[in-house]
């Protein structure tokens, strides 16, 4: 998008706003998630929002969404480049208030709870899985993300015990985002507890939304099960992980477990694939309720005519199964989408 496209849309922006403050307001939140993937343009977005407040509210939200003189997602940026650049340490200190201030102002309470849902399907997955009988609170930002980067300091740093806790307060904000969880699992590895590490893959499982995350979960039971002496479940799961997404280090996994054995790694089928989710009652493949799930919005979205919704739905199922008709769905969105760009 070029800077006089983005003029463009901010004008229209403002133009679009009403003397209601609260209705301005859910209008700025809508437009700023719709350009999310845009950082500096969805600040500029959300700069207006703060325009529209008056002294008392300005000073109320300051109050919820600044540190100092920067806001939590500034904040946040900087605790991310710090620990990019292998400043742990000093990310380690800014992360921590970053997390103090999340967790004071905007806690759960008996009544109501925040959440950081990425997109509609999360929040979808999370009723059908949780049930939840508080009332949701959107949260301004991506607090699982916000918190994660404090426990990924402490994990690097190999201050397990405290970022235990810190996972768990990122995983409440989304229990449907896998990538905390995955770190959740990382710790156990480290502490070597094999029996919350099963746990942790067995509730990441369902919750998966890409060919990637299914594979690093097979692959983790792959770890499981070499920590179990399982050689033959460990191979067929590696090999599972495998087919959803061709990832490097399994190869030196298969190694590994060809020097312990002491015997050549034979390539599993079908039958010994499946034999080894049996033998621990996991549910093999991805989860029912996100492919109902992705395939409801679909077809709410094609019924609404709105195609790029649909094609990114329909772009989960795909990647998730892969079959027949699965790719026919979404070829015939594609065209849709194509004739509206014309």
């Amino acid at each position: 998008m070029t800077e006089t496209e983005k003029n463009e849309i901010l004008a229209g922006i403002r133009a679009h706003l009403t003397g209601d403050t609260a209705e301005n307001l859910v209008y700025l939140q809508e437009q700023a998630e719709k350009y999310k993937e845009d950082e500096a343009f969805t600040r500029q977005i959300l700069d207006i929002a703060y325009e529209q407040l008056s002294p008392e509210q300005d000073a109320y939200m300051r109050k919820m969404l600044y540190i100092g003189e920067r806001r939590l997602d500034q904040v946040y940026e900087e605790t991310a480049t710090l620990l990019h650049s292998g400043q742990t340490a000093k990310a380690i200190t800014l992360a921590k208030q970053l997390y103090d201030h999340i967790l004071a102002n905007f806690a759960e309470t008996p009544e109501r709870r925040f959440f950081s849902f990425r997109n509609l399907l999360e929040s979808n997955l999370y009723h059908i899985l949780y049930h939840p009988t508080k009332t949701l609170m959107k949260a301004p930002f991506d607090f699982a993300l916000f918190i994660g980067a404090y426990a990924f300091g402490l994990v690097d740093v190999r201050r397990l015990d405290e970022a235990l806790p810190v996972l768990q307060e990122a995983i409440r904000y989304n229990p449907v985002n896998p990538d905390v969880r995955f770190e959740l699992a990382e710790v156990y590895k480290l502490m070597g507890d094999d029996d919350k590490l099963l746990e942790t893959i067995c509730d990441t499982l369902p919750i998966c939304t890409t060919p990637y995350a299914i594979a690093r979960c097979y692959e983790n039971l792959g770890y499981w099960c070499v920590n179990r002496k399982d050689y033959t479940s460990a191979v067929a799961f590696y090999y599972e992980s495998l087919y959803f997404a061709d990832t490097p280090q399994i190869a030196g996994e298969l190694q590994h477990i060809a020097h312990v054995s002491g015997r050549p790694i034979v390539p599993p089928n079908r039958d010994m694939i499946n034999a080894a989710f049996a033998k621990y009652e996991i549910y093999h493949g991805p989860g029912r309720e996100v492919l109902h799930t992705a395939r409801e919005l679909a077809k709410q979205a094609q019924a609404g005519e709105r195609w790029e919704e649909a094609f990114y739905y329909l772009s989960i199922v795909n990647g998730l199964i892969r079959d027949e008709e699965a790719k026919k769905a979404l070829a015939e969105v594609q065209q849709k989408l194509q004739a509206a760009h014309q």
